[in-house]
């Protein structure tokens, strides 16, 4: 008795999670899609394209920003702007993960490579290893509420979330 029972509560667990997994990789690819789209409307120089990714109450560092200085949609596009104009993104996923809450971090290698471009060198690069970035569904589409290139306070938030 004590063997069907246990057999029966594991199937049911089972049950349970096999969808549960399915629905977490499907929400990671669109996440990472939607992460592609980002990089696309970035490197289009588009700012209002760019900014579409962003929520209304993002944090958006490339540095610690103790004063907060680039916290909400319209203060990030008040420093970004210009630099969506004047440089091509890369983003690496290195790492996502699906969060309890719904939201999702994701770890990128963030390469800035500032035009103009001769030939196939930029004027400058700059990369960040780690970067970090958290997501959350508004509507029926994933957009952007969090962003540091900057490495000490990736790591700390990674910790964090619980990402190694």
């Amino acid at each position: 008795m004590t063997t069907r029972r246990t057999l029966l509560v594991g199937c049911a667990a089972l049950a349970i999670a096999v969808p549960v997994r399915a629905q977490e990789k499907a929400a990671e690819a669109s996440l990472r899609e939607a992460i592609k789209r980002y990089v696309a409307a970035w490197n289009s120089h588009d700012v209002q394209a760019w900014s579409s990714f962003l929520t209304d109450d993002i944090w958006y560092t490339e540095a610690i920003d103790y004063y907060q200085r680039m916290k909400g949609r319209e203060a990030v596009l008040a420093f970004f702007g210009d630099v969506v104009k004047t440089s091509d993104l890369v983003w690496d996923v290195q790492q996502v993960k699906m969060m309890p809450d719904g939201t999702a971090t994701a770890v990128v290698r963030h390469v800035a490579n500032i035009l103009p471009k001769t030939g196939e060198k930029y004027a400058s690069s700059f990369e960040s290893v780690p970067s970090l970035t958290r997501w959350r569904m508004e509507g029926d589409r994933w957009r952007m509420f969090y962003f540091t290139s900057h490495k000490g306070t990736a790591l700390a938030e990674m910790q964090k979330d619980g990402i190694k």
